[in-house]
């Protein structure tokens, strides 16, 4: 953390501005989600992704809008890129046309291909390279949202439930962070000798702040930490036991939810560009149904076992779409990114622009 952003004593603004989703379920007292709770979770989860994607998508285009000649230069470069991949469809055997008699094969041909190719990525018994990479950037998500939730004065999760100060220093966090303009400005007005007095004693507010805020989530990192490990523990058992007995199921599931088979009768046995985003909806869609309902019962399983350990809005947490869709993103994104790398994906030529350009 840079001396700048820490300067007032206050944590980074997060990567991207939260937008608020649907109400999401939270679990009871004891730490109990019912099934349809963890579906509507799911939905919620999938509503956040698509809005914080869309509100990527406004803002990488607003960019380009200020830039005529970059568009300009942008819009030849993509139009060359439609020329070749034109040109390689005519060239190649995956090119022709598909006969309406022809589409119940091609639909088999993209659900076994995708099955396949997800099958190299999440294998029984052990987990790929690729995906424990993103199993620890998931956790490093996990622990912003976590400090995030930690520095609120609600408790994330509910309607506007007032949090109950559990520490001396976080009351005083609170309370001076509240009264941060008032006393700026009462140190504004004080008269000073000479500058570099009321300098420093604007650096001991801040000061002061900051020690108090690392004084009291200091107290909160054995939770984060047990929490870290309960998701780490329960992603690896997802991702080599619960899901790949499911690949078959979720890439039928998607071929026919996205329709595939119709938007790919001009480009073979892949999925094109311009299917791309139904395929991804449907794709994050249901693996967000697998995911959420078995995440959520392994967490608060660890988390019920060891329920003296933990507050409530730290069991709240762990029913935060937001975590879902952090993981959505992470993972989903590097699935794509393999599809891509195989040859079975054509991602839209400004996909990975619009992603950097939330962040």
């Amino acid at each position: 953390m840079s001396d700048a952003q820490d300067k007032r004593g206050k944590l980074p603004p997060p990567l991207k501005p939260p937008p608020k989703p649907a109400i999401a379920p939270i679990p009871t007292p004891e730490g109990f989600m019912s099934t349809a709770a963890k579906l509507s979770l799911a939905d919620v989860a999938l509503q956040l992704r698509d809005e914080q994607l869309e509100a990527k998508v406004v803002h990488y285009k607003a960019d380009l809008a200020t830039n005529a000649e970059l568009d300009a230069v942008t819009a030849q470069v993509i139009a060359d890129l439609h020329n070749l991949q034109a040109e390689a469809r005519r060239a190649g055997p995956s090119s022709r046309p598909v006969a309406m008699g022809d589409r119940s094969q091609l639909e088999i041909e993209l659900i076994q291909t995708l099955k396949e190719m997800l099958g190299r990525v999440f294998r029984p018994e052990k987990l790929a390279t690729l995906i424990e990479r993103k199993i620890g950037e998931v956790a490093k998500r996990f622990a912003r949202l976590f400090f995030e939730s930690e520095l609120a004065d609600k408790i994330r999760g509910g309607s506007d439930e007032v949090k109950a100060m559990r520490f001396s220093d976080q009351a005083l966090f609170h309370a001076l962070s509240r009264a941060e303009d008032t006393i700026v400005a009462e140190l504004d007005k004080l008269q000073y000798v000479e500058p570099r007095v009321k300098d420093r004693a604007r650096d001991s507010y801040f000061a002061l702040v900051k020690n108090l805020r690392n004084d009291f989530l200091a107290r909160t990192t054995p939770e984060l930490n047990v929490l870290v490990k309960y998701l780490n523990e329960v992603l690896s058992q997802f991702f080599t036991s619960e899901l790949p007995p499911l690949l078959g199921e979720l890439s039928w599931e998607v071929v026919r939810e996205a329709r595939l088979a119709e938007a790919n009768s001009s480009a073979g046995y892949k999925i094109s560009a311009s299917a791309f985003p139904r395929f991804r909806q449907a794709f994050e869609r249901q693996f967000l149904k697998r995911l959420v309902p078995f995440t959520e019962d392994e967490m608060l399983r660890r988390v019920r076992d060891t329920m003296g350990q933990f507050r409530e809005e730290t069991l709240r947490l762990v029913a935060d779409p937001a975590i879902f869709s952090e993981l959505c993103e992470v993972v989903c994104g590097a699935v794509y990114d393999m599809l891509y790398n195989d040859g079975f994906l054509d991602l839209p030529s400004d996909w990975r622009a619009r992603l950097s350009a939330g962040e």
